[in-house]
């Protein structure tokens, strides 16, 4: 499936999404008719912001709307059609829900204020117009950062984000953070066009192939890179291979709590409790806690669906008063299989599982299943140690390979 991953790292504006999506290969030329069919000039650019290239998109007017009526009579004269018309219409909708509800008026009777201006609108149509002229069956988005601190308005000084871009927030229940600076990043407009063109808001990316990449500039010089980060991609089933690559990969999440106050057996029955629920790791550091205690650090790495299941489990095994998530950890794998090998002790075979890891085809790893060692230990009255050698070298004898040491 070909998706459109926006990642709003630096917020999100009209301008911005309109030119990431120009970056990423949209069709100027359908772009700058839509800016053109409402009244208003697009000049094009690049630009740099942060030692990152990126395109700006500055759209200009002398004119405004002041209602809703006015302003949907304007886009459906204008060049939009079919999906591009209807989403252009949608995000206007938003727009007044928002400032109606801010208000306390309904959307027809809501002004528009900040975003009045008909620049605003053309942002809306040349972001429309982009996004239909990119081949993506979805469209995803990774958190908003809004900024900080405050922005002046026509009612004087508000919090950001302000009080239209938060209700858009709000009632399309898009993930938002503050940061990461005291600015305004976050514009009605843009928070409008993301609610009507995302499909689905997520947390963290899912597995993709990229395919191109776009940044928008947007009007700011930050401290960090003010651009909108677009992503043409492939979505990878889950444990799919990059070609060409012997490994492979997964995406995982990882589980941290620290205590202080927990006995070893209770630490080591919450390993076996944590790896019979499905964690794919497990481990206990030993840590120096604040004044001077001794404690553990119980470290899980599991699957993102697991996360949270496993995390009510550590609390309730070790009374901890909270669990550390660390999402969107990439692990890059070797290739693991099982097999079986057979050796023949004191005149009798016995037949143990060897894990067997690849790295480009090429055998890294032979280890043999400690329980059949141990089993065949007991059975044979041999040291566990000698078990294990002659097991693994039967093993790189069956594989035909040396082992490195």
């Amino acid at each position: 499936m070909k998706l459109l991953l926006i990642h709003p790292s630096a917020g999100a504006s009209g301008d911005m999404i309109m030119a990431s999506l120009l970056d990423l290969g949209a069709d100027l030329q359908a772009v700058r008719q839509a800016v053109e069919s409402v009244g208003c000039r697009l000049e094009v650019s690049r630009q740099e912001r942060s030692s990152i290239m990126a395109c700006r998109a500055i759209v200009t007017s002398d004119k405004r709307f002041c209602s809703l009526s006015q302003a949907q009579s304007i886009l459906q004269a204008s060049s939009l059609k079919g999906s591009a018309l209807e989403n252009a219409l949608r995000a206007l909708h938003i727009l007044a829900q928002a400032e109606g509800r801010v208000h306390g008026t309904a959307p027809e009777q809501a002004h528009f204020h900040e975003v009045g201006a008909l620049d605003a609108l053309a942002d809306i149509a040349g972001g429309c117009a982009a996004r239909a002229s990119l081949e993506a069956e979805r469209v995803l988005c990774l958190p908003v950062s809004v900024g900080g601190g405050f922005v002046r308005s026509a009612h004087g000084l508000l919090p950001v984000p302000g009080p239209a871009a938060l209700e858009i927030l709000r009632s399309h229940s898009i993930p938002w953070r503050g940061g990461p600076t005291e600015e305004e990043l976050l514009t009605p407009t843009g928070a409008a066009l993301l609610a009507a063109l995302v499909d689905e808001f997520l947390l963290q990316a899912p597995l993709l192939k990229a395919e191109r990449v776009g940044y928008g500039a947007g009007r700011k010089d930050l401290e960090m890179p003010n651009v909108l980060r677009s992503v043409l991609a492939e979505l990878l089933p889950a444990g799919a291979t990059a070609p060409g690559h012997g490994q492979h990969g997964d995406s995982v999440v990882q589980l941290e709590s620290n205590v202080d106050d927990v006995t070893g057996e209770v630490l080591g029955f919450l390993i076996e409790r944590l790896m019979q629920e499905g964690a794919l790791d497990v481990s206990i550091l030993p840590a120096l806690m604040k004044k001077g205690r001794a404690g553990s650090v119980i470290r899980a790495i599991s699957r993102a669906e697991d996360g949270e299941r496993l995390a009510g489990i550590i609390i309730r095994e070790t009374g901890s008063l909270g669990v550390r998530v660390f999402p969107g950890i990439h692990r890059f794998l070797a290739e693991r299989e099982d097999t079986w090998v057979a050796v023949e002790l004191n005149g009798e075979a016995h037949r143990s599982r060897i894990k067997v890891s690849r790295l480009d085809g090429a055998i890294i790893s032979l280890k043999p299943e400690f329980e059949d060692c141990k089993r065949i230990a007991e059975a044979t009255g041999l040291p566990l140690r000698e078990v294990s050698q002659m097991l693994k070298e039967a093993g790189q004898k069956a594989f035909n390979t040396r082992h490195p040491l």
